[in-house]
């Protein structure tokens, strides 16, 4: 009888990284259809030697990298010597694969490490018990049938978790875990919070998997009330998906009020039993609110204050949001007078009440009267968000005041938080590096960096085509150059018999191309908004045929592998609006210093967009197909050779007969 294999021993952190991804060994045994990359092994050592030296890092691991696994092994090696690690992503789909499926790889590949990996989420992930109690003491709660499955839900739920409530609730928002609501330790349910509960998991974890939007305000929490921090102490930061750093440090280091806010406060304090309050004052919040909004009427989907108001409407906006504050105050007053003559529950939640006005009024107040010169005012104005629950059909206006340099406040509030950050992603860089983030970030200039490329066979799997006889877009596009978008989309799809994403940079345009390939495709359509984006990828997949219109959801974090798609379809470069008041903002700021902002902002950042939208085709070693491009500046335009540096190195055509030959197996 022939011997048994021996079983591949398991690694030790003892071991080179060569020896834990060498192709023969304790990596390769636990993965039956592992591939040897010495992309992967280069991008660990980057940021093993960033752990090691105590050092920032910055790496872009390209498709098929494996860069998880090549910054979890370092960060386990570094558990076992008594580190705590965070891992922040931006997706909720690469937290769900990190938890059910990379974590525990590496737990089995270092056996004696003891890693004890822990998922955090904001509060407002979390039912809270208390605040259920007060929503049902509502006048209209308790006959709500969607709030009775919400009761028994909460009876046998573990985690308390939204996202794991099997359905849509609209007004989360009145049950969910609130900063101005809890009552900490004096809370009856303190115990059996799920809020806390995750925390007090954190106390004991050394690995702690959040998102941008906790991580960052983690840190702005560190500054302000360093003994009340979310995430426990820890030594070292790996920062995935790291391209969305800056917009997602734009909305938690800033102010938003939308036109809902003050109308759901009102709401509920005239649901809310045993309180007595003027009815006239909780009109007024209204009232006073809706002035303050319609001063905001305008056609254009984003705007500067300044520019939607003018200098008369600008002082009449700011007497309104006065007496607003005013109305606020005397409220929170009010509440709080009744809430030291009234009972325990009652009192409770009047404070919570009172807690939430008060905040309510500090953001107005800071939203117009704040003067740093370092933040913008700004608006946009557009359609509820899906699940929302209005009156009536309304258009949502929210009011914003953010920082135009994120990298000023991530100066003073990451880099020195931690031993080592490491920023990640697979489109991280610009023209082959990294001026353009670290400029954006203020990345500390010692900072190593790390730029490792796919390993997939680009030039054979993939073509570039740019049809060099469309003129370049306008940027309002006619209906002329739609209709030569239209005949040029029918004939790559028609070739790759459907199986592609069209991908547009403005639902303006994603709209006009369907309706005029409607009707002239063979194949299914699925267009974003329609369903959502899961069910439509779903349903793209079964279709076996079917093009996907999408814009920003499927330019990114989307992989469809193999034949299922053939073809991306991107219909202009995607240059950020000009007249987006945050994009017009950091312009201006680079002009105002004597730079490029052409150079310096616009370009990189159409660059990494560009290479996310490209990047959705090639998933695999076995993929092909065709990455197509509407734009002719690609070709005719002296900036467009850089763009067509930044991509995966490709085969390129022009010319529709150079099509025709790489699809039918032919070098182009």
């Amino acid at each position: 009888m022939p011997a048994a294999k021996p079983a591949t021993p398991l690694a030790d952190v003892t071991d080179s990284l060569e020896q834990v991804f060498q192709p023969e060994g304790p990596l390769a045994g636990l993965l039956p259809a592992y591939e040897h990359r010495p992309e992967q092994t280069q991008a660990a050592a980057a940021v093993e030697e960033a752990f090691r030296s105590r050092r920032h890092c910055l790496v872009e691991a390209g498709t098929g990298v494996g860069k998880t696994l090549a910054y979890l092994v370092p960060a386990v090696r570094a558990i076992s010597q008594g580190q705590r690690v965070v891992v922040s992503t931006h997706t909720i789909n690469l937290q769900v694969q990190l938890l059910e499926k990379d974590i525990p790889l590496v737990r089995r590949l270092f056996p004696r490490v003891d890693v004890r990996p822990v998922l955090m989420k904001g509060r407002g992930n979390y039912l809270c018990l208390q605040d259920l109690d007060a929503a049902e003491a509502d006048l209209f709660k308790a006959s709500d049938p969607l709030f009775r499955k919400v009761k028994a839900w909460a009876r046998k739920t573990k985690t308390g978790d939204v996202a794991d409530l099997p359905f849509v609730y609209p007004d989360w928002h009145e049950v969910a875990a609130n900063p101005d609501t809890c009552r900490r330790q004096d809370c009856r349910y303190y115990e059996r919070c799920h809020y806390f509960q995750m925390r007090r998991r954190a106390g004991n974890a050394n690995l702690f998997v959040v998102n941008h939007a906790l991580f960052l305000s983690d840190l702005a929490l560190r500054r302000a009330e360093p003994n009340n921090t979310v995430i426990p102490d820890y030594h070292l930061v790996v920062l995935d998906e790291a391209h969305h750093l800056e917009d997602v440090a734009t909305k938690v280091f800033g102010i938003e009020l939308a036109s809902r806010h003050v109308p759901r406060f009102a709401e509920r304090l005239a649901r809310s039993r045993g309180l007595e309050l003027e009815g006239a004052r909780v009109d007024a919040l209204e009232r006073l609110n809706a002035e303050l909004f319609a001063a905001f009427a305008t056609d254009r989907a984003e705007f500067f204050f300044r520019d939607a108001l003018g200098d008369e409407g600008e002082e009449a906006a700011r007497s309104t949001a006065t007496r607003l504050c005013a109305v606020l105050a005397e409220i929170q007053g009010d509440l709080l007078k009744q809430a030291r003559e009234a009972d325990e529950g009652l009192r409770d939640r009047l404070e919570g009440l009172a807690n939430i006005g008060g905040r309510l009024r500090q953001e107005i107040h800071t939203l117009f009267f704040d003067e740093d010169p370092g933040c913008i005012r700004w608006g946009e104005r557009g359609a509820p968000p899906p699940g929302t629950r209005v009156r009536k059909a309304e258009v949502r206006t929210s009011l914003h005041y953010s920082p135009i340099d994120v990298g000023r406040v991530l100066e003073e509030m990451l880099w020195p938080t931690a031993d080592s950050v490491v920023l990640t992603s697979a489109t991280l860089s610009n023209s082959g590096g990294f001026s353009y983030l670290r400029s954006r970030l203020h990345v500390p200039e010692d900072a190593l960096e790390c730029v490792v490329g796919s390993p997939f066979c680009y030039r054979r799997q993939a073509l570039l085509y740019v049809p060099g006889h469309l003129p370049p877009p306008e940027a309002r596009p006619t209906e002329e150059h739609l209709d030569r978008l239209a005949e040029e989309i029918e004939r790559v799809v028609t070739l790759t018999g459907g199986r592609a994403f069209l991908l547009f940079t403005s639902r303006r345009a994603l709209d006009a191309l369907h309706e005029r390939l409607k009707d002239r495709l063979p194949f299914p359509l699925f267009r974003q908004g329609d369903m959502p984006p899961a069910r439509l990828l779903e349903a793209f997949r079964e279709s076996g045929n079917g093009c996907l219109l999408g814009t920003q959801t499927f330019w990114e974090g989307v992989d469809v592998q193999g034949d299922a798609l053939s073809c991306v379809v991107i219909d202009r470069l995607p240059f950020a609006v000009p007249d987006s008041p945050i994009t017009q903002a950091r312009t201006e700021a680079i002009k105002a210093r004597g730079g490029d902002w052409f150079a310096e902002f616009s370009m990189p950042q159409a660059q990494i967009r560009l290479k996310q939208g490209f990047g959705r085709l090639i998933r695999t070693r076995t993929d092909r197909g065709i990455v197509c491009v509407l734009d002719s500046r690609l070709i005719h335009k002296a900036y467009g050779r850089e763009f067509v540096r930044s991509l995966p190195p490709a085969s390129r055509a022009s010319l529709w007969r150079r099509v025709e030959r790489f699809w039918s197996g032919g070098a182009v």
